[in-house]
C-alpha cells in the first residue's frame, strides 16, 4: 500500500522549526534563507490542511497538531540518521582474525602505524584458532597458519615459518649452545604439548639428536616465550615472532641456526566477500609490513 506522505523537504524544515520555535534559527541550522523555511512550512500546512504554527507577541507557537507531527517526524528523522550512521560505521570497520601469538607479537605492535595512516578505519582484531573461512564469516581478513590449502584467489602467503631456539640473556650467560649435550642440559619450553616444533628443529639443525620429550608444555607460543623471558628455559620460536623481543634485549638466540618448519602464515579472506577499499588498504598494509619481517628469515639462512 502506497504511503501518503507530504514533501519530505517540507517535513525536514518543519521538524527543525518545531525544535527551534524560530524561523531564523531553523534557517541557520539548515543553511538556507528564512524565506525558504517559511515557504516550506506553508507548503506543508497546505498539503495537510492544518495550521502547524501561530505567531504571537511572544514569538512562534506550535499548535497541538504541530506538536503531534513534530514528535513523529523527530523520531523518524532520528531513526533514519542512526541507520545511515551504522552503515558508515560498518564501512569504516575491518574485522580480522589472527592467531593469538601473531596478534600479540607482530600485529598489535605495528597496528598503530596503520591507524596513524588511516585514522578513519577501525580495525577489530579477533584472536582465534579456527579457520576464518569455515563458515563463521564475521571477519573479512584472517592470518592463518598452515600448508596453504585455500582457494588460490583467497590467499596470499605472508612468510614461511623458520624455527630457532631463544632464551633470556642470563639463561645461557652469554655462552653459545653448540652440541646436543648442551641442549640436554637445558629445560625445553614447548609452544604446543605435542613437542613437534622442537622435534622439527632437532631433526634439522645438524648437530645431532637430543631429548625433546622433557621440559614444560604450553598451549600457545606467546606463553612459551614469556616463560623464556622469565628465565625458565629455552623456547623454540618462529624467528619472526621472536624478533621484536630479541631487539629489545629480552631474549637472545643462543645458536645461530634456524630450521624451516614446512608451514607458512597466510593472509586469507572469504571467497564470496566483495573487497571494500578499507579491506584492501589493510590487506596491502599487512603485506608491506610483512615484507620487512621476511628479511629476518634471510638473516638465519645459511
Amino acid at each position: 500500500m502506497a504511503r501518503r506522505l507530504p514533501s519530505l523537504n517540507a517535513l525536514r524544515c518543519f521538524e527543525t522549526v518545531a525544535a527551534q520555535l524560530s524561523i531564523k534559527k531553523a534557517a541557520a541550522a539548515l543553511h538556507i534563507s528564512e524565506s525558504a523555511v517559511s515557504r516550506q512550512v506553508r507548503i506543508l500546512e497546505d498539503q495537510l490542511g492544518l495550521v502547524l504554527f501561530r505567531r504571537s507577541h511572544s514569538g512562534l507557537e506550535i499548535t497541538e497538531a504541530g506538536k503531534a507531527l513534530a514528535a513523529s517526524t523527530g523520531g523518524a528523522f532520528d531513526q533514519i540518521a542512526r541507520t545511515i550512521d551504522s552503515f558508515q560505521r560498518d564501512q569504516d570497520t575491518v574485522q580480522i582474525k589472527v592467531l593469538p601469538t601473531l596478534a600479540l607479537r607482530w600485529l598489535y605492535p605495528r597496528l598503530r602505524r596503520f591507524q596513524a595512516q588511516n585514522p578513519l578505519i577501525q580495525v577489530v582484531v579477533h584472536t582465534r584458532w579456527h579457520d576464518m573461512i569455515s563458515g563463521d564469516g564475521e571477519a573479512e581478513l584472517g592470518i592463518r597458519y598452515g600448508l596453504g590449502n585455500w582457494a588460490r584467489d583467497c590467499v596470499t602467503e605472508l612468510y614461511p615459518e623458520w624455527l630457532a631456539p631463544v632464551c633470556a640473556p642470563d639463561y645461557v650467560s652469554g655462552r653459545k649452545l653448540e652440541t646436543a649435550e648442551d641442549f640436554d642440559r637445558c629445560t625445553l619450553l614447548h609452544p604446543q604439548p605435542n613437542h613437534d616444533d622442537w622435534r622439527v628443529w632437532c631433526a634439522g639443525w645438524g648437530g645431532g639428536d637430543f631429548n625433546t620429550d622433557g621440559g614444560l608444555d604450553f598451549d600457545v607460543l606467546d606463553m612459551a616465550l614469556r616463560a623464556a623471558e622469565a628465565g625458565f628455559g629455552l623456547a623454540i620460536s618462529d624467528v619472526v615472532l621472536a624478533q621484536d623481543t630479541i631487539e629489545a634485549g629480552q631474549l637472545v638466540a643462543p645458536i645461530d641456526r634456524a630450521v624451516p618448519s614446512g608451514v607458512s602464515y597466510f593472509l586469507v579472506r572469504p571467497p564470496d566477500l566483495s573487497e571494500r577499499r578499507q579491506v584492501r588498504l589493510l590487506h596491502e598494509w599487512i603485506c608491506d609490513e610483512m615484507s620487512d619481517s621476511r628479511k629476518i628469515i634471510d638473516s638465519y639462512r645459511h
